[in-house]
C-alpha cells in the first residue's frame, strides 16, 4: 500500500465506525421516517453510503456485487418501494468495508498518480484526489445521519459506541498496519 493512503485509511476506518455509531439504537421504523417531504430518511442515506463504498471499490479497480441492487440503482427516492432492514445494511457495510481495505492495500504509487476517470470537484485530478473526495463525501452523509438521529429524539452519537464497533475490525487493522509498515520500508520516501 502506498504510504500516502495511511491518513486516508484512518479516515476510512473512522467513517466505518461512525456509520455504525450513528445508527446505533435506530430501529427500522425510525430509519424510514422522514422529517419532511424534502429530506431523505436514515435508511436512504445509509443505502447511499453503502452504494458510495461500492463505487469507491470500483473506482480503485475492483468490481463487486452490490447488495440491494434494486434500491442502490434506483433513479430516485420515490422509485424505492421498500428499504432493506437496517441490520442488513449494517452487515453489508461491514462486508464492503473489508473489501475496500483489501483493495486499497493493493494500490501502489503508480495507481494513485493516474488521472481520475471522474470529474470530482477537487483540484487534485488523480486517483488519490478522487479517493480523498469520496471519503469526504462519506463524512458529509454520516454527519446527516447524526443530525437525523437527534431530530428523532435519540441521544447524540457516542464515540464510546465506536470503540465497541472497533473490535470488529481489529484483525483487519493489524493486517493493514503491517502492510503500511512494509510499504514505508520499501518506499523511496
Amino acid at each position: 500500500m502506498d504510504v500516502r493512503l495511511a491518513p486516508l485509511r484512518v479516515t476510512l476506518d473512522l467513517n466505518r465506525r461512525l456509520f455504525l455509531a450513528a445508527l446505533d439504537g435506530v430501529d427500522d421504523s425510525i430509519a424510514v421516517r422522514r422529517p419532511n417531504e424534502h429530506t431523505n430518511h436514515m435508511a436512504f442515506i445509509a443505502c447511499h453510503l453503502l452504494d458510495a463504498r461500492h463505487f469507491l471499490v470500483s473506482y480503485c479497480g475492483q468490481e463487486t456485487d452490490k447488495p440491494f441492487k434494486e434500491v442502490l440503482d434506483a433513479e430516485c427516492f420515490e422509485d424505492i418501494a421498500k428499504f432493506p432492514a437496517l441490520q442488513k445494511i449494517k452487515d453489508a457495510w461491514g462486508d464492503i468495508s473489508r473489501i475496500l481495505y483489501d483493495t486499497l492495500s493493493k494500490l501502489e504509487q503508480g495507481d494513485l498518480a493516474k488521472e481520475s476517470t471522474q470529474p470530482f470537484p477537487v483540484e487534485d485530478r488523480t486517483v488519490l484526489g478522487g479517493i480523498t473526495f469520496l471519503l469526504e463525501h462519506e463524512s458529509y452523509h454520516i454527519g446527516q445521519l447524526g443530525l437525523l438521529r437527534r431530530f428523532f429524539g435519540l441521544p447524540p452519537m457516542k464515540y464510546s459506541s465506536i470503540q465497541r464497533h472497533r473490535r470488529d475490525a481489529e484483525n483487519a487493522e493489524k493486517k493493514l498496519c503491517a502492510l503500511c509498515a512494509s510499504a514505508v520500508k520499501s518506499s523511496a520516501y
